[in-house]
């Protein structure tokens, strides 16, 4: 019992250098517990919030590109009527007949007047320019003709990009007529510049780049922007439609496209930019405070799981050094852990289990060793049959007895059989054999094994002079004398016994042999059983006797004596 204590201690004890303690094991699950909490959570805000920053990116930038291509059509519907209106002038006929500065200055007292049109040019109805408000010389347009004043005498006016020395423009061109004759055109145009870029991040909200060859207009700082031209953006960004992501000056944007202009002509490509980094700074902000919050809360659940597991190791401490205790022998060990929970009745079975083993051990010392090794190893089986084996046993009385035990008291005569006693269980011990039982002054022991025969033989020798050696230090005291039996034969080894009360011990006939022996020999005699001589015959020296018939026997039983007369201990 006591090794199987020793040996978890020790495992215990070579493990502890390579196994980590119950108590990090506590703090350290509790704490990765809790930060793989604050994680998943800080995971799954900002997984939230960009869903929810893109979903909302995704629609402003829809709505700003409908916004754009709405103020881009009203422009040009502005400059049509522009157009118009400057057509429309009665003057402006008997002027065409003047030279190039009168119908200019015509055309700038006008613009002074109505800023809508930032270029005013008026055509002959061969589509030669009259006068321009943009440069004092009578520059021509290109493709006149097929681009503006085939397409205004439709009705439906004419609309485009107009591309000039002096800028880009979206313009509008409308016949000028009277009595149904035709005597010019006029262009109305509104640059495309950086105002125009301004006007339209006004309407939609968003940053805005306007790409023509190059940038014509943006509402960022143009040597942040590392596209440019229109080339280069597609070559980075693609020339499909929707939403893009980009990256700018150390911003991430998300990107959207708008064409300016009719179709059919030059089209400059607005880029509508809105900053997810911007969009996101919010939940940023409340990230940062959540992980504040969560670093906080990791600290004092730390703290907590250290409060926590020392709560629960310190009982674990004091169970383990009980178990150091009991496997060192001491079964007066008591944990003192005074709580009303699972550790508090642990420590109760645990000082019960030492108070049953502190009984048991003290029952061993009742029990003989082949009864313990019998219990521990049939476990399993049934512990009630017998089985056969083949022993030597060995018998030994004390003789005299009867009448020491009439003159002495009580006490005395049980001090005596114990002195007798402890004689004779340390040489069975020193030569490997098992007290079976005392019955009142007599010992029964058994011997196991190929030397069972001489080993029985030579305890009988020791116990004898050992019993003398005693006699001659007390000489005051009545001398101890025994008669010693040994038969060696097969025996029939099991627990005999009620349900309740179980002896396991050996019957046979050879077990009665060696009693019958025991019970002849004479002190300082040892009787051997011819069963036994037969196998230290040529080891011993007997004197044979007269044959004993002995029940359980057919046939009178050879028997040897052998004495021991040394007064000296071995």
């Amino acid at each position: 019992m006591n090794s199987i204590f020793a040996k978890m201690a020790g495992t215990s004890g070579m493990e502890r250098g390579m196994r980590i303690s119950l108590r990090w094991r506590i703090l350290g699950s509790t704490s990765a517990l809790l930060v793989a909490l604050i994680s998943a959570m800080l995971v799954y805000v900002n997984s939230q919030a960009e869903k929810f920053v893109n979903e909302r990116i995704a629609s402003d930038l829809d709505q700003a590109r409908e916004k754009v291509e709405s103020a881009d059509g009203e422009r040009l519907e502005t400059l049509q009527l522009t157009a118009h209106l400057v057509a429309s002038f009665p003057q402006l006929k008997a002027l065409l007949s003047t030279d190039f500065a009168t119908v200019r200055d015509f055309l700038l007292s006008y613009q002074q007047q109505n800023r809508r049109a930032e270029l005013l040019i008026v055509l002959d109805p061969e589509g030669r320019v009259i006068a321009r408000t943009d440069t004092p010389e009578p520059f021509q347009v290109t493709d006149a003709v097929t681009r503006w004043v085939k397409p205004s005498l439709t009705g439906q006016g004419a609309t485009g990009i107009l591309i000039a020395t002096s800028g880009i423009y979206e313009a509008a061109a409308t016949p000028a007529e009277a009595g149904g004759t035709v005597f010019g055109f006029v262009l109305a145009g509104s640059s495309i510049d950086e105002g125009y870029a301004r006007q339209l991040r006004d309407v939609s909200q968003q940053e805005i780049i306007i790409f023509g060859e190059r940038i014509l207009g943006s509402t960022l700082s143009i040597r942040n922007i590392p596209w440019q031209t229109r080339s280069a953006w597609e070559a980075a960004a693609g020339t499909s439609t929707g939403e893009r992501t980009i990256s700018m000056a150390g911003e991430t944007y998300a990107a959207e496209t708008v064409m300016l202009g009719p179709e059919g002509g030059p089209r400059p490509l607005v880029v509508l930019l809105k900053s997810r980094d911007q969009g996101l700074a919010p939940y940023r902000r409340i990230q940062f405070g959540l992980i504040v919050i969560g670093f906080i809360a990791a600290i004092a659940g730390v703290a907590g799981s250290a409060v926590l597991a020392r709560t629960v190791t310190a009982p674990v401490s004091q169970l383990v050094d009980g178990t150091k205790a009991v496997a060192s022998g001491d079964f007066d060990f008591r944990l003192n852990i005074p709580r009303n929970d699972e550790m508090g009745d642990l420590a109760q079975s645990f000082n019960s289990m030492i108070q049953g083993l502190r009984e048991r051990a003290d029952m061993q010392k009742f029990v003989s060793r082949s009864t313990t090794e019998m219990i521990q190893a049939r476990l399993d089986r049934d512990i009630s049959s017998g089985e056969r084996e083949r022993l030597t046993i060995f018998f030994s009385d004390m003789r005299n007895f009867t009448a020491l035990s009439e003159r002495r008291a009580p006490e005395e005569v049980v001090k005596i059989l114990n002195i007798c006693f402890t004689l004779q269980a340390e040489k069975v011990k020193k030569f490997g054999g098992d007290i079976d039982k005392f019955v009142g002054d007599a010992v029964m022991a058994l011997f196991l094994g190929e030397d069972m025969a001489l080993k029985a033989i030579r305890c009988a020798v020791e116990i004898q002079k050992a019993i003398d050696a005693f006699n001659a230090e007390h000489p005051d005291q009545n001398p101890l004398e025994v008669g010693i039996g040994i038969a060696t034969g097969e025996v029939v080894l099991g627990a005999i016994g009620s349900q309740d009360r179980l002896d396991f011990t050996v019957v046979g006939s050879h077990v009665n042999l060696a009693s019958r022996l025991c019970s002849l020999a004479g002190a300082r005699e040892i009787l051997l059983a011819d069963s036994t001589y037969a196998l230290v015959s040529d080891l011993i020296a007997a004197q044979p006797l007269d044959p004993l018939t002995v029940k359980g026997f057919s046939e009178p039983v050879s028997i040897y004596k052998m004495v021991v007369n040394s007064t000296r201990p071995a």
